[in-house]
């Protein structure tokens, strides 16, 4: 009988806390979606968010990961937050560069978190790039994006931009990983490629690479 009864309350205690612990998941959830729809806003409209805009996310976020700190989805989307406000700022100005510290901190984090996952390597790479530190850590995240998810929209256009930008800064490996993205981005996404490519103005340089020579690009260099 007792036994019986220490069964009943272990059993209750448990449920109890399934129920805190989904009531806390779902409020994070409630505080997430207008940080998570903001973010595609912005990234469907192109442009940073305005000072108010990127408050109000950063308060949403914040207090989601403070409900569910060991949700690695809160901690990528903060991180995007903080390199899209930085992306609207002057590149000299010294808040911006704070920004994308704090945003490489997250992302940062984000792998540790979650090691497989491409988008978090990706934009880990990107914010490497825009803080000019192309070293070990920059081209083993470029890596891990291209190999985690090889036929993810987002990680092509990521890996794109950073290869169409910094084309003559990549080493070796980092221009066979930006060509991979590019050659499978043009097969389903070659509007936002050749936007990309229009953008940085940078692509007669690439397509003048010895490496194009024996690898060429169907529909963004012509032969020859």
């Amino acid at each position: 009988m007792i036994a019986r009864l220490l069964f009943a309350a272990v059993a209750a205690a448990g449920l109890l806390s399934g129920i805190y612990a989904a009531g806390k998941r779902g409020l994070a959830d409630m505080d997430d979606y207008p940080a998570r729809r903001a973010l595609a806003q912005w990234g469907s409209e192109k442009r940073a968010p305005g000072e108010t805009e990127w408050r109000t996310a950063r308060s949403a976020l914040e207090r989601a990961g403070a409900l569910a700190p060991s949700n690695p989805l809160y901690v990528e989307e903060m991180g995007r937050l903080l390199e899209l406000r930085a992306a609207g700022m002057d590149r000299a100005d010294p808040a911006a560069r704070a920004l994308l510290e704090q945003s490489r901190a997250q992302f940062r984090q984000a792998v540790a978190m979650r090691p497989g996952s491409p988008y978090a390597w990706s934009s880990l790479a990107l914010v490497k790039f825009r803080l000019n530190e192309m070293d070990y850590e920059f081209y083993g995240a470029l890596e891990r994006a291209a190999r985690y998810g090889p036929w993810e929209p987002a990680v092509q256009l990521t890996l794109a931009d950073i290869g169409l930008a910094g084309w003559m800064l990549l080493a070796l490996p980092g221009k066979q990983q930006v060509l991979g993205a590019l050659e499978r981005g043009m097969l389903r996404q070659d509007k936002e490629i050749l936007r990309l490519a229009a953008f940085h103005r940078t692509l007669p340089l690439l397509c003048a690479d010895p490496l194009l020579r024996t690898r060429p690009l169907p529909g963004l260099c012509p032969p020859g």
